[in-house]
């Protein structure tokens, strides 16, 4: 983000806001930040969707979406950074850009009083925008008959439905969020009901893989180059051997780095303008090799715990079942009756990613081997970053003999599914169906009834 070294703090915001929509879209913004499933949304409006095959018409959308860019949603990463940057200003052991550091993250802690975990602007307008060309890309479906509308309980899950949802409320006048019972969240927060997955969660190999990457030789060997920029060398001695912040929290130079480099991450929940306004940049500490090590060792939690990680069929993946059940009996039943235009679910990067790869949607399902490779077949930035989402849009032809077709969009970009089609991106249904259906029966399930029983015992 060194863009906005170069622009005066004196010119008016209106000034600023211009030049920044200019150069730097929302696509090019994000783009330039290498920040894993916190990567704010990219939409790019130059891509073009490839037409439906003649006499087709699309008519229903069976959706699942993750909540908009957030607000930090826990003070851990920033408490570890604000803490150690003190101790050693009190001190006076801050370098000049230790100070710019400190007085950064000042800011950063004031700007998140009081909004932890909550949506930021930035991402309210990315959902809002998600909606509006869901419906202008799809004036077929939206008939004004019925839109069922579920989220999580998460607050900012519900929020995200109701900013979706008001695109659609003129045509729509009953338009309502639902939540399932807190204690029976199956379909969208499936990952708290299995007792086999909260034990995968804490399995010493996910752990030992992860703090070999934490403690790894480039991690340590970076993080003293870093360090070096923000503190002096007595200071980075102590910061070596490890610096106590209470009881139960050592805190060494690369759990350090680590942290700033989480709230580099971030910042991305910011729009452009507010990065500006408040002078927050941190490309000064971080060259491009470091912030790629670095979003390996941070995004590697996302890949074992809710990716293909040792298994893509493996238990981190099985629990979306419910999810994908849900799905198919909905579309069928809106193929059947045709008195529903939409089934809109919203949730988290939790549920969104285990169905993605469920679904064996291209880019999300491959195992790497070494585990460190995995930057080269699975990118948490282009699978669940801030508002993914997944749309499975329903096409019917005009002709009565013909099949239903179903095109499925990735981030409102049309994918590759494990199924032979001659008309790509669109696949028959009755075929898609099948394949899924043939995954789900190998598991077990086979009724929505039993879903939080089947959690229960999957293993």
């Amino acid at each position: 983000m060194s863009f906005i070294k170069n622009f005066s703090i004196t010119q008016p915001a209106n000034q600023i806001l211009a030049i920044m929509l200019t150069l730097f879209t929302p696509l090019s913004f994000a783009g330039m930040m290498i920040s894993g499933s916190k990567t704010a949304y990219q939409y790019d409006a130059r891509q073009s969707l490839t037409p439906a095959p003649s006499g087709y018409q699309a008519f229903y959308i069976d959706h699942i979406g993750r909540h908009g860019s957030r607000y930090i949603s826990k003070a851990k990463y920033e408490d570890i950074a604000y803490k150690i940057l003190v101790l050693a200003e009190k001190n006076n052991q801050l370098t000049e850009k230790g100070k710019l550091l400190l007085t950064q993250i000042t800011t950063i802690k004031e700007l998140n009083k009081d909004h932890y975990g909550e949506l930021s602007d930035l991402g309210r307008k990315d959902i809002s925008l998600i909606s509006q060309r869901m419906l202008k890309n799809n004036p077929t479906v939206f008939k004004g008959q019925k839109i069922a509308v579920i989220s999580s309980t998460s607050p900012r899950a519900k929020e995200t439905a109701e900013i979706f949802i008001n695109t659609f409320k003129t045509k729509y006048s009953k338009l309502n969020v639902n939540q399932q019972l807190e204690d029976q969240q199956t379909l969208l927060r499936f990952f708290e009901y299995s007792p086999a997955y909260a034990k995968y969660k804490k399995n010493r190999i996910i752990k030992n893989t992860l703090k070999s990457l934490e403690n790894d030789t480039k991690s340590v060997e970076m993080s003293e180059n870093i360090a070096s920029l923000i503190f002096t060398s007595d200071f980075i001695h102590q910061l070596n051997n490890g610096i106590s912040l209470s009881e139960n929290s050592l805190v060494k130079t690369q759990n350090f780095v680590l942290s700033v480099y989480q709230l580099y991450q971030e910042l991305l929940s910011f729009s452009p303008l507010v990065l500006a306004d408040n002078h927050l940049d941190f490309s000064g500490y971080f060259t491009q090799d470091q912030l790629l090590w670095f979003n390996t060792v941070v995004t590697a939690k996302n890949y074992l715990q809710i990716g293909p990680a040792f298994d893509s069929n493996g238990i981190q993946i099985k629990i979306a079942a419910p999810l994908l059940l849900d799905m198919l009996k909905t579309a069928d039943s809106a193929i059947a009756n045709k008195d529903i235009d939409a089934n809109l679910r919203f949730a988290h990067a939790e549920t969104v990613s285990p169905l993605a790869t469920l679904m064996e949607i291209e880019g999300t399902n491959t195992v790497a081997n070494p585990v460190t490779d995995y930057p080269s077949v699975w990118q948490a930035d282009k699978i669940i970053p801030m508002s993914a989402n997944i749309q499975w849009i329903f096409y019917r032809s005009e002709q009565a003999d013909q099949p239903i077709l179903v095109k499925v969009m990735l981030n409102e970009r049309e994918v590759h599914l494990p199924l032979k089609t001659n008309d790509y991106p669109y696949y028959q249904w009755d075929e898609l169906k099948k394949f899924y259906e043939n995954k789900l029966n190998n598991w077990g399930l086979t009724d929505q009834g039993v879903v939080l029983k089947w959690l229960n015992k999957i293993k």
